[in-house]
């Protein structure tokens, strides 16, 4: 009897899975379609966009907000000179151009 029940359980399993590989593969073609009319989306969802937009508000403006940079600048104005070593050239388009002026 647990022959019997290993076999079936086994055939059950074969046949499920000779189904599900039989199959033909249900997928469908990925199709880009726009949102903004700018870029061909409906004209419709113009005033939608805008309004999503200005309700976000400005963002973070420039200029006071800039990264500090002072660590970087304390780093670079110590370089060559003072110590011997040569002061080190950055070369664009064959102009040399110091790294510390």
């Amino acid at each position: 009897m647990e022959f019997s029940m290993k076999v079936s359980a086994l055939t059950v399993a074969f046949l499920a899975c000779g189904t599900l590989t039989g199959l033909p593969a249900l997928a469908t073609d990925l199709v880009y379609r726009p949102v903004s009319p700018t870029f061909g989306g409906n004209p419709l969802n113009g005033s939608f966009l805008l309004s999503t937009a200005q309700a976000q508000g400005a963002g973070v403006k420039s200029g006071q907000n800039s990264p500090d940079l002072s660590g970087l600048n304390e780093a670079l104005s110590g370089l060559g000179g003072s110590n011997g070593v040569a002061t080190p050239t950055i070369i664009i388009n064959g102009t040399a151009i110091p790294t510390n002026p």
